[in-house]
């Protein structure tokens, strides 16, 4: 009797034992959601009315995000488009267009009246993009001394002033226009959108020390390339007829992945989290935070007018590993797109 009550306590436990551990099991296969709340600073231009220049203009904006889950709103009282975050968060470079010319600006979050000329000679500058060590600057365009047909993505290095075009990319007779530019994080490339004959828009890379360019995406109408804090992927918008889709590529990989449509014309801008695990974009005047891990979209706040660029200060770096990769050089590149 005393050796039966016996084998079922231990049966007993060890069932219990079997039971907890599946349980633990269940609980670990159970997906986790996170709340994502956004942290640091954003910085963006917004269209309005400017009282200076007695006329509509992009406003430069502030937005900080504090630990409560709140946030500030600063005007820089500085009319620009284009801003981007230097590495230390406390610098912010941008483009402010004065007629027909503009030209690349500087400023010190903390004193943002007194701003800094960076170029030597004006022209027609869009897009911008920091070099992960602040030392360089990510545009393209064309001087005042050029045609427009001579578009390229040129480097600014920001302490001599030089500027350097690092694309020689052929027109072929007429004018293109770039559709975004990125830094990535491990410093070596650029990724661009750029408009080619045939009405299509493609992603290409940049090896900044061959000077050799790759398509990225073909085929296809895609635009403003933001690179992952990771260095793996990059954020992009693809057009399609009735809308467009928000979409990741793998960089090593070329694998592409939906993450939500959009509306079209919206005048929609996305940067990621320093994290990588949500983006922040607008839809007019409003902001939108997307979790990458639950799918989940959330208005944040609205502003009065159409914002135009937004920056995401990112407060952490995560390690970037180089990766060896073939590249294609611009020759053998347009052959395929005559």
């Amino acid at each position: 009797m005393k050796d039966r009550k016996r084998h079922l306590l231990v049966r007993t436990i060890e069932i219990g034992k079997r039971i907890s551990f599946g349980l633990i099991l269940v609980f670990l296969c159970l997906p986790i959601t996170v709340d994502a709340a956004p942290t640091g600073r954003i910085a963006y231009a917004v269209s309005g009315f400017n009282n200076k220049l007695g006329r509509l203009d992009f406003n430069l904006h502030m937005t900080t995000f504090t630990e409560k889950g709140d946030f500030k709103t600063t005007p820089l009282n500085q009319s620009g488009m284009y801003p981007a975050w230097g590495p230390e968060g406390d610098t912010l470079y941008f483009i402010q267009r004065a007629d027909t010319q503009s030209h690349i600006f500087s400023i010190d979050i903390n004193n943002p009246k007194n701003k800094t000329l960076l170029t030597e000679i004006s022209g027609t500058y869009r897009f911008l993009a920091v070099s992960p060590n602040g030392k360089k600057l990510a545009f393209n365009g064309w001087t005042r001394e050029q045609q427009q047909q001579e578009n390229q993505v040129w480097v600014l290095d920001i302490e001599t002033g030089e500027m350097e075009a690092v694309t020689a990319i052929p027109h072929f007779g007429r004018s293109f226009f770039f559709w975004g530019i990125s830094w990535a994080p491990n410093s070596r490339q650029l990724a661009f959108s750029l408009e080619r004959p045939g009405g299509l828009d493609q992603l290409y890379l940049l090896d900044l020390e061959t000077k050799e360019i790759e398509i990225l995406t073909e085929l296809n109408i895609d635009l403003y390339p933001v690179w992952s804090p990771d260095g793996t992927k990059i954020l992009f918008r693809r057009w399609n007829r009735e809308f467009d889709t928000m979409s990741t590529i793998d960089v090593e990989t070329r694998a592409i992945k939906p993450l939500f449509d959009v509306d079209k014309q919206t005048g929609m801008w996305t940067d990621w989290s320093f994290d990588g695990q949500s983006i922040i974009f607008s839809r007019w005047g409003a902001f939108y935070l997307h979790d990458l891990l639950t799918g989940k979209t959330e208005q944040l706040f609205e502003v009065e007018g159409s914002i135009f660029a937004i920056s995401w200060w990112k407060h952490e770096v995560l390690p970037v590993e180089p990766k060896q990769k073939l590249t294609t050089t611009w020759g053998d590149v347009k052959r395929t797109l005559r």
